[in-house]
């Protein structure tokens, strides 16, 4: 009898702290706020030769003039990439209005086609369990 009488209070240890985590996973996705940063984009242009040092200062300080531009820039070699509200300003309104501050010879660079309408997180599944189960506990919340 004493040893059912343990396993009773184990089992029902096992199954309150169970709950507890349920409860404490629910109220933290309930409570979750939306991302700050859902409006940044990152962009990128292509130049056809390699910037100096100089070349860099003044590409950045061209880009950084530009409204909705944020100041992560990085400029590798002949590649100029970028981040920026896409609220503000898109990368075509960006690439243009660099274009029009200096006489450059790039490319905006566009995804493909076939990478377009692919899911952008590796991590979230839309079809997966987790990311349902997410959404229904902020449907009720």
């Amino acid at each position: 009898m004493k040893i059912n009488k343990k396993v009773k209070i184990v089992l029902f240890s096992i199954l309150g702290i169970g709950l507890l985590f349920f409860a404490i996973l629910v109220y933290h996705i309930a409570n979750a706020r939306p991302i700050e940063n859902a409006t940044i984009q990152i962009s990128r242009i292509d130049f056809d030769k390699p910037f100096d040092s100089l070349g860099t200062v003044d590409i950045k300080e061209k880009l950084h003039s530009i409204k909705g531009v944020k100041s992560d820039i990085i400029v590798k070699n002949n590649v100029v990439v970028y981040f920026h509200d896409n609220t503000i300003a898109d990368s075509k309104k960006v690439y243009n209005e660099l274009m029009s501050k200096g006489d450059y010879k790039a490319e905006r660079f566009v995804l493909p086609a076939s990478m377009a309408n692919q899911q952008a997180c590796p991590v979230i599944k839309k079809d997966g369990l987790s990311y349902k189960f997410t959404k229904l506990v902020q449907s009720i919340f």
